[in-house]
């Protein structure tokens, strides 16, 4: 099993964050990570440029160090850098593969009770504009999606316009099986997207085990980079299957005056108008897990939510997390209080939480009686003190 940080190295990379204070315990990394120096120092740095000499100028001073970012995140999830494009967030790069998949009248999109609000809009959408239907897959015992139950829905893959997935939702610790969904998609010749927003920079990643046709992600959660970013990876092999919903000049050359031809790869989803600074940010926030080695954040992750989680029983909260494997979310109810009560007592003791609404994750949350949730997420930066002092204000409750 891989190691995960001692608490000199824990204490080493908040050293290198300067969000990690004693006066602030912050456990909301799942809704807004604290970004290293080096992210602040790629961003800061460039707006400086862009403030000195013009942003067009800074741009192509910059260019080398902007190709360079496709490299990291293509060595980081396992593709190539041709298959990577830039978005200015996750939802955006799940929008940019979904509404570039054809969709006929009468098919289905095939997803799990987990996947997200944003996401489900798009489904409703869809439905309205192209006919499709929604299939929901249940969740099984363990509260993970039904492979079996996939399986079977995927029997008459004509009849499937793709199968999405939320491979870490919002609204728990459940880790779905994302390489046996991709499996099971790939059999059937379905497309596969697959919401990896919670993933990036908290797990390691590799398209080809997981089998996704598309994947997207932000900058601003696990990652550890600026707000405002993201990717999508496009597999090269998907590419003539689907169609970009808005191209522009950037994503498609303009080669005579009534035709058109897409760009090469994934850069075809991308628009020329994007925050340089932001971009070069998640650059140094990819290359920073990297050097970190992510296989040991994921451990180190793990070994606090699960000491979160023992800790709560004890003080008054019962955990809502569902799944065989479960990452560094960790949802929970009180008693008597309100997840907003409770949310509101610990920012009053410095203490950054947040809240999973019933809006984010209805298909979750409804079928189990449950408005919201306390959502406390922790990060290669927590440490074992910050969990009992979080645990401390809660059995005060």
């Amino acid at each position: 099993m891989t190691t995960p940080f001692t608490d000199r190295e824990v204490a080493e990379n908040r050293g290198a964050t300067p969000g990690c204070t004693d006066d602030l315990v912050h456990l909301n990394h799942a809704g807004s990570s604290l970004p290293p120096q080096v992210v602040l120092d790629a961003q800061i740095g460039h707006l400086r440029r862009e403030a000195t000499i013009g942003g067009y100028e800074a741009a192509a001073e910059a260019v080398d160090r902007s190709a360079a970012v496709y490299d990291s995140i293509a060595t980081m999830i396992g593709a190539s850098a041709k298959e990577i494009a830039r978005t200015e967030h996750a939802t955006a790069a799940w929008n940019a593969a979904f509404w570039s998949i054809p969709m006929a009248p009468g098919q289905r999109i095939i997803t799990h009770d987990h996947d997200y609000g944003a996401n489900w809009v798009a489904f409703l959408r869809a439905a309205e504009v192209h006919g499709v239907e929604i299939d929901r897959v249940p969740s099984d015992v363990h509260g993970q999606i039904d492979l079996e139950r996939l399986a079977t829905a995927l029997e008459h893959p004509d009849e499937v316009a793709l199968v999405s997935l939320a491979w870490i939702p919002t609204s728990g610790g459940l880790v779905n099986p994302a390489a046996q969904v991709g499996a099971l998609a790939n059999a059937a010749e379905v497309p596969f997207l697959l919401d990896a927003c919670q993933a990036a920079g908290q797990v390691e990643i590799d398209v080809d085990e997981l089998g996704c046709d598309f994947l997207s992600a932000t900058g601003r959660k696990f990652l550890r980079g600026p707000r405002g970013t993201g990717f999508l990876y496009a597999r090269e092999s998907i590419l003539d299957r689907v169609t970009p919903s808005h191209p522009d000049h950037h994503g498609a050359d303009w080669v005579s005056m009534d035709r058109f031809e897409y760009a090469d790869g994934a850069r075809r989803f991308e628009y020329w108008e994007h925050d340089h600074a932001g971009w070069l940010g998640l650059g140094a926030a990819v290359d920073h897990a990297l050097e970190l080695d992510i296989a040991r954040v994921h451990a180190t992750i793990d070994e606090r939510a699960e000491q979160l989680r023992r800790g709560l029983d004890d003080a008054g909260m019962t955990v809502q997390d569902t799944g065989v494997e479960r990452c560094g979310i960790v949802t929970s109810t009180h008693r008597s209080l309100s997840p907003a009560e409770v949310a509101d007592r610990l920012t009053k003791a410095s203490i950054n939480v947040s809240t999973t609404m019933l809006g984010s994750a209805r298909a979750d949350l409804e079928p189990r009686g449950l408005t919201s949730m306390v959502r406390m997420s922790v990060h290669c930066t927590t440490t074992s003190d910050e969990i009992d002092r979080t645990l401390d204000v809660l059995r005060s409750l």
